[in-house]
């Protein structure tokens, strides 16, 4: 079956549920082709030290067998598939992510809490008219509640541990409902959003809420006609109280307008929302029908428009760090000649491989902005840790690896996070550029200084003998590399110098 070039896909693994959307764009709009949800609860599936049970494995499992269906008649490059707040959290996420992605054929991509706001952020926005307003926006999960200010672009970007499932295990056990339970579950919302009221105080003209608690709060109380559609209210929100508290347990619940697939996560989410509304000091907010799955179309899309976001997020981490443009340039440059030469032996896919070979390279020397010494510790560090926008975990982990190792020993032990998998010819390419351009001086180098590979652990440097003779510390640094390499990680940099009278002859 042909595949529609024209169609992209988004598939959030949320916390509480599965949401996969299908669209394509006109006109920068976008025109649903297809959606599909399942309530998973991967969420109730952690145990106290953190790991995801088999269960609740198995429930994802099946829904991702359904949802792979659906995908086939999209390419795989314009298919995004992304992890939040319970990825994050599982112990055991690398055990699972394996198995999903041999179903689905896609990389899954775990996202940091500020990234899920930001993506939140973008949906919602091209879900409301382009008018010049300052919004603060709330996304309700099943693990993490975001917080997001801005206008067209996001200003304030906060992911809290509170979500519709997390608080309902938590605060209401077994299902069961009190009074007791829901002020200790308010109580401790409050506790969690106090410390950034102030941050978030003037930001913001309107409130927007989006995903499931939020849409199915609107829904109650419009159904009981206690608000104007796409609404909720502070009023709406104390008779909804009252009509959670006359249940003692879930099973009970018969608010109308409650949808039996939300009764069980119910009395978590819609704690979490009252205490916004009470902490936040906001009377009424509007709900979207866009969220996170929508702006990861949206971001998807950009890429393959010339507005990719970590492009962005690149250029502001150069300037805030004051990094070296024209060096990072220069080593970027051969990094990006020398590539094809490896390509076919590379672990990463090649236009992954090339992005990120150019990021390293721009970012090779964040590090020195703290020390000089261990400066490539130093920036593989805040690579590691930095909320980077538009990047996944595994992307920033590839970066920090590519950092970590551009100089000194490669580092050959503690290399995996996230179930990346360290690719050391790219991590040679980024050695011998930096080697090349170690006295920063803005050279070209002849087009005669070729790099060839045979095999994953076979390389060949090819250098003019007079320039060889013409850069005695170069030549010596490239053999004490070809030292190191073999014995670091087995592979074998061969150095060739070649008759000057071949090369004018070539």
């Amino acid at each position: 079956m042909a595949q529609n070039s024209e169609s992209y896909a988004a598939l959030d693994l949320g916390s509480n549920s599965f949401h996969l959307v299908i669209a394509s764009f006109h006109e920068d709009k976008l025109r649903i082709i297809d959606r599909h949800k399942d309530m998973v609860r991967l969420a109730a599936g952690l145990d106290d030290d953190g790991k995801l049970s088999e269960d609740a494995q198995q429930r994802a499992l099946d829904s991702l067998a359904k949802i792979a269906n659906r995908l086939v008649d999209v390419p795989p490059h314009q298919i995004r598939v992304v992890g939040t707040n319970t990825l994050r959290a599982a112990s055991n996420a690398t055990e699972f992510m394996r198995k999903a992605e041999s179903i689905l054929g896609a990389p899954i991509n775990i996202i940091s809490g500020t990234e899920e706001a930001r993506l939140v952020y973008l949906g919602v926005a091209n879900d409301l008219s382009p008018e010049q307003r300052s919004r603060l926006v709330i996304d309700i999960g099943g693990g993490s509640t975001e917080l997001v200010a801005g206008n067209q672009n996001p200003k304030r970007l906060e992911s809290l541990p509170m979500g519709c499932v997390s608080f309902s295990i938590r605060f209401f056990p077994n299902g069961e409902i009190n009074e007791k339970n829901f002020k200790r579950a308010v109580s401790a919302a409050r506790q969690l959003i106090a410390p950034y009221v102030e941050q978030f105080r003037g930001y913001w003209e309107e409130v927007i809420g989006s995903s499931g608690t939020i849409r199915s709060v609107s829904k109650i109380l419009d159904l009981q006609q206690l608000c104007d559609t796409g609404h909720v209210t502070r009023d709406g929100m104390e008779t909804l109280r009252k009509q959670l508290l006359t249940a003692k347990h879930v099973s009970e619940l018969n608010i109308k307008g409650l949808s039996d697939e939300r009764r069980d996560v119910f009395p978590g989410g819609f704690s979490v929302l009252y205490a916004l509304f009470e902490e936040m000091g906001f009377n009424a907010l509007h709900v979207s029908g866009y969220a996170v799955r929508e702006g990861i179309l949206y971001d998807l899309a950009g890429r393959f428009r010339h507005r990719d976001k970590r492009d962005e997020t690149i250029r502001q981490l150069v300037a805030q760090y004051a990094i070296d443009q024209d060096q990072g340039e220069r080593v970027a440059e051969l990094c990006q000649r020398w590539l094809p030469a490896v390509a076919e032996h590379l672990v990463t896919p090649a236009e992954e491989a090339e992005d990120l070979l150019r990021w390293a390279a721009q970012l090779h020397e964040l590090g020195l902005a703290i020390a000089h010494g261990g400066y490539h510790k130093h920036g593989a560090y805040i690579l590691s840790n930095a909320d980077m926008s538009g990047f996944s975990r595994q992307e920033q982990a590839r970066l920090s690896l590519l950092v970590l190792n551009h100089r000194r020993k490669p580092k050959t032990t503690d290399t995996a996070s996230y179930g990346v998998v360290p690719d050391w010819l790219l991590v040679c390419l980024l050695r011998l550029a930096c080697i090349f351009y170690r006295r920063r001086q803005a050279i070209t180098l002849p087009n005669t200084v070729t790099l060839s590979c045979t095999a994953p652990d076979q390389l060949q440097l090819s250098l003019p003998q007079q320039w060889y003779d013409a850069n005695p510390l170069t030549a010596a640094d490239l053999s004490d590399e070809a030292d190191l390499l073999q014995k670091s990680l087995g592979i074998s940099l061969a150095i060739q110098s070649i008759d000057d009278d071949a090369v004018a002859n070539a």
